[in-house]
């Protein structure tokens, strides 16, 4: 019977990693695995003055170049060097966490379109921790550095050429903010911004979530942007792993792309 609970509580465990958005109980069990990174995705003068106890900081500005627009991200040899030199491998068991949920999503993206297989997000943010009275520091947490060996998802990525190509078939989702759409928008996107996802740091209920993008039917592709493919990505987050929709892709540096 012992064995048996044993087993079963590794397989919960399991299942609560893969569900990909964990609840601060649910994290607080997960680290006691060594195999669990920790990333706090907010800046590193937000990081150390404190963080949760046990996390590593990339700060989620540092996997972009500002060329040949904002937000492009850096090659793919280079990210896959970044995320090593932090300890992270793409079979790690990678949880991460910033403010509002932001910067979670973009680099939740990343990792995945370079091959992570095990992404969660913590559902309310450094927030949600700090309110449960968790172990919080504001020492630095390093890892030894690991092999991470990329391998890139390109379907889940969309650049102006493939946009173009997809303005009559996909959805296109605008995330920013109501007056930024108002100014221009591409081709016929709706406009769901990603601070209509939260309520305060967490998300809202996946029924409200539901209704949120009600307008965006299952069976056609979703392509999300913003301005710089930031806020863009916690709006991946949304439509794969809390509302499974199968095909949805992000276009990075969207706005100043498709304006240039």
């Amino acid at each position: 019977m012992k064995r048996i609970i044993i087993v079963l509580t590794a397989l919960m465990s399991l299942a609560t990693l893969s569900a990909q958005l964990i609840s601060v109980d649910e994290l607080t069990k997960l680290m006691k695995d060594p195999k669990v990174v920790v990333v706090d995705a907010r800046p590193a003068a937000d990081y150390m003055k404190t963080h949760i106890n046990g996390a590593i900081n990339i700060d989620a500005s540092t996997l972009s170049n500002a060329t040949p627009v904002e937000g492009t991200l850096k090659p793919v040899a280079e990210l896959a060097s970044i995320f090593g030199k932090h300890g992270l491998s793409t079979s790690s068991k990678i949880v991460i966490y910033c403010k509002t949920g932001i910067n979670a999503g973009r680099v939740y993206w990343i990792l995945k379109y370079l091959g992570a297989s095990d992404v969660s997000m913590l559902d309310g943010q450094m927030d949600a921790w700090f309110g449960a009275r968790k172990p919080i520091t504001k020492n630095p947490k390093k890892l030894a550095a690991a092999t991470f060996t990329p391998a890139v998802n390109a379907a889940i990525k969309a650049d102006k050429a493939y946009v173009n190509s997809k303005l009559s078939t996909a959805v296109l989702i605008d995330t920013r903010k109501k007056e930024e759409y108002a100014a221009g928008k591409i081709g016929t996107a709706i406009n769901i911004p990603s601070d209509d996802m939260l309520s305060g740091s967490k998300l809202k209920t996946a029924a409200e979530l539901t209704k949120l993008f009600a307008s965006v039917p299952k069976d056609k592709e979703v392509i999300v942007y913003c301005k710089t493919g930031v806020s863009a990505g916690l709006t991946y987050f949304v439509l794969k792993s809390v509302l499974n929709y199968p095909k949805v892709r992000l276009y990075e540096g969207a706005w100043v792309d498709w304006s240039n």
